[in-house]
């Protein structure tokens, strides 16, 4: 076990337990998280951190490509984790946050190597065909504009479509209707720590302000 976890988490004990003690007695009891966020495995990406969040606030589920299949009532990891925030957890906002550089996203476009022959990656090509759309509209976006960064659209296309695919969760309908949550579309710029909302109205996404 390499020394940073078991110094991490030393550190951890001794202060930042030590002295957030009464909220670790309240989440003893359980939780009530505001949000639930639905992010990338990517290691470079930490909700929690960037949102300057404490230990309860975000019910936080992840895959590879922040993506959300389509409603299914029999199968998914995913699938559970909206199902049990939106119906026993209550979250208020339901936010689909994806980021710069995504290797989910890249590998839309990679054509394997004789070298990489060898590598197995058939779970991670099944799961990356529900990204498909995104990298269609990208392509057809960037057809006759070779300038624009199609990494960067695909990657916000990716977004949409997975707000796209929420819609077809019955109770996450309910909840909307009843407005007691929002869903919101976020992308992060991993260089520069941006933080940019999908706007519904202009269908783009704006940089939200750090100020």
């Amino acid at each position: 076990m390499k020394k940073i976890h078991l110094d991490g988490y030393k550190k951890f004990k001794k202060e930042y337990f030590k002295d957030n003690k009464k909220l670790f007695d309240e989440l003893a009891l359980g939780q009530n998280p505001h949000s639930m966020i639905i992010t990338c495995s990517d290691s470079r990406v930490s909700p929690v951190k960037i949102l300057s969040g404490t230990p309860g606030e975000l019910f936080i589920a992840r895959n590879i490509g922040n993506i959300v299949p389509p409603y299914d009532r029999t199968k998914g990891a995913t699938q559970s984790a909206i199902e049990y925030a939106v119906n026993v957890l209550k979250v208020e906002s339901l936010i689909v946050l994806g980021h710069s550089a995504c290797g989910a996203c890249s590998h839309l476009y990679h054509e394997k190597t004789e070298d990489e022959e060898h590598v197995e990656l058939s779970h991670v090509d099944e799961w990356l065909t529900l990204a498909y759309p995104a990298k269609h509209e990208a392509l057809l976006e960037c057809m006759h504009n070779p300038e624009k960064n199609r990494a960067e659209i695909t990657e916000k296309n990716n977004i949409q479509l997975s707000i796209q695919r929420l819609m077809t969760y019955p109770y996450v309908v309910e909840a909307l209707e009843n407005k007691t949550m929002e869903i919101h579309g976020w992308w992060y710029n991993v260089g520069t720590g941006d933080l940019e909302a999908y706007d519904y109205t202009t269908k783009t996404f704006k940089k939200i302000s750090s100020e």
